[in-house]
């Protein structure tokens, strides 16, 4: 009984460890400029734990340097199931949206973002300034 047990318990720290590895070598290779590697270190550190917020919003942010806003949005998305305070993820996916011409969802999640105390005004002037981009 107390073998199964434990051997439950190391697997799930292993795996927390090993995504924490992924994590940082993918963080690292974002601010080294290189994307697809620090892709392949998110993708890894995703699939070890597919509760991490943090983990899929940075994986949002090198989605949007690389000019996939869909993939980009997907990623918060989760990052927004997983942790539904997660202001800079609202922030990020409302601004995709604009980008991608859904103004209703941007607008509700610009409204969640001001809610947990981002500054509307800010956020009115990039969301028009973005409107303005996209055309």
């Amino acid at each position: 009984m107390f073998l199964p047990r434990f051997l439950a318990a190391s697997y799930h720290v292993m795996k927390s460890l090993s995504s924490g590895f992924y994590y940082n070598w993918g963080m690292n290779y974002a601010r080294w400029g290189q994307p697809a590697r620090a892709m392949y270190y998110l993708n890894r550190a995703a699939k070890l734990n597919t509760t991490g917020a943090q983990i899929f919003y940075q994986r949002g942010l090198l989605y949007i340097a690389m000019g996939l806003p869909s993939a980009a949005i997907a990623d918060f998305n989760t990052a927004i199931e997983s942790n539904p305070k997660y202001m800079e993820a609202y922030l990020n996916r409302g601004l995709m949206l604009t980008m991608t011409g859904k103004h209703e969802a941007a607008r509700k999640d610009i409204d969640s973002a001001v809610g947990m105390g981002a500054d509307r005004a800010s956020l009115e002037a990039q969301i028009t300034e973005l409107r303005d981009q996209v055309g």
